[in-house]
C-alpha cells in the first residue's frame, strides 16, 4: 500500500477484468485478471488485487517505450516471471476490446522472463486465437524419491510412470513432469498440499504437473492437473507455461514427436480448458482462446 510517514496508508478503488484463459465458457479455463494501464501501485497492492479477485495470477499491461509492452504478473502472495493464461487472457482481451488492431499479428511483450513474442491469428477481423512464446526450455536432471512423491499425492508408487526420465523443466517457471498411468489415478487423485509444498521448495520448482495419456478426445496428447501450493494455488485450472514446458520435454526425450498439440486441463475440476502448444525450430509456444467474465471494483 501506499504509506507517508506517520500516516494510515492511502486507500483508492481499481476496476479490474475478469477473463478465463483457453476456453469459450464464462465457467471453464483458468480465470486471471487483467489490468490494462494501472496506475502506480506496489507489489503488495498488486497481490492484493488477485487475491480479492480470487485469481491465480493477474497481469498487469503497460506501454513501453522500447517494446510494445510490459506485463508483470502477481498471485495472491508473490510476482511471478511468466505466466501463460494470465498473458493470453490479457491479449485476447485487448484484441477484443479494440486495444489492438485486427491488423496486427505480432506483438513483444517484455516480462521478468525475457522479451517473449505473442503472436495473435484473426479470422475475418476477430480474435482467433493467441500464441505466445515461451522462453527457451531449461531442464536439470534430479535425484527423485517416487515414494515420497506418490505418497504426497496419496497414490501407490506403481501408479506412476519411471520411464518418464526424472527431470525438472521449464521455459519461464520450472515445474516438475509426473506422468500417472490412467485418467481414472489421475481423477481420484486427493494431494497432500503440504507435502507437494515441501518438495516443490526442496527440488526447486513451482508445481507438480502431474498428466496421462489417458484422454478424454482423441486428438489431445495427455489430461494434466497442475498442483502449485508455492504460488498459493493448491490447484491451476489451466496452465499454459506448465504445459508448453512439458511437452518440450516430452519432445526433447523423443517420447513424443508431434509439433502441434493439444493439452487438456481443468475438466476434473469442472473448469475445462484446452492448451494449444507448437514445437517448431526449437521454439515453444502455447496458446488458446479466452472468454471475458466481468469487470471488478476492487478496494485496495
Amino acid at each position: 500500500m501506499f504509506w507517508k510517514s506517520g500516516l494510515e496508508p492511502q486507500k483508492m478503488k481499481v476496476k479490474v477484468k475478469k477473463v478465463n484463459a483457453f476456453t469459450d465458457s464464462k465457467t471453464g479455463g483458468n480465470p486471471a485478471g487483467v489490468f490494462i494501464n494501472p496506475p502506480d501501485l506496489t507489489d503488495e497492492q498488486m497481490a492484493l488485487i488477485s487475491k480479492k479477485l480470487n485469481v491465480s495470477e493477474t497481469a498487469y499491461v503497460s506501454s513501453d517505450e522500447k517494446y510494445d509492452y510490459k506485463l508483470r504478473f502477481f498471485s495472491p502472495s508473490i510476482e511471478v516471471d511468466l505466466c501463460g493464461h494470465a498473458t493470453i487472457a490479457s491479449f485476447f482481451t485487448m484484441a477484443e476490446k479494440g486495444f489492438i488492431s485486427s491488423d496486427t499479428s505480432v506483438v513483444t511483450q517484455k516480462t521478468k522472463a525475457g522479451l517473449l513474442a505473442v503472436e495473435l491469428i484473426f479470422s475475418d477481423d476477430e480474435i482467433e486465437r493467441i500464441m505466445m512464446t515461451q522462453g527457451k526450455l531449461v531442464y536439470k536432471n534430479i535425484s527423485l524419491n517416487i515414494s515420497n512423491i506418490a505418497e504426497s499425492l496419496n497414490i501407490d508408487k506403481k501408479e506412476i510412470d519411471t520411464s518418464i526420465p526424472k527431470q525438472i523443466v521449464s521455459t519461464g517457471l520450472f515445474t516438475l513432469p509426473l506422468c500417472v498411468k490412467s485418467y481414472k489415478i489421475l481423477k481420484d487423485m486427493k494431494p497432500n498440499f503440504l507435502t507437494v509444498d515441501k518438495i516443490c521448495r526442496k527440488i526447486g520448482v513451482g508445481s507438480f504437473h502431474v498428466f496421462t495419456f489417458d484422454t478424454i478426445e482423441k486428438n489431445s496428447l495427455y489430461h494434466a492437473r497442475n498442483f502449485a501450493p508455492f504460488y498459493s494455488i493448491n490447484e491451476d485450472p489451466v496452465t499454459g507455461t506448465a504445459n508448453g514446458a512439458v511437452c518440450s520435454f516430452l519432445a526433447e526425450n523423443k517420447i513424443i514427436k508431434y509439433d502441434d498439440i493439444i493439452c487438456e486441463q481443468g475438466d476434473i475440476i469442472g473448469r475445462k480448458g484446452r492448451v494449444h502448444v507448437e514445437l517448431k525450430n526449437n521454439i515453444v509456444k502455447v496458446g488458446g482462446r479466452a472468454k471475458y467474465v466481468e469487470e471488478k471494483e476492487i478496494d485496495i
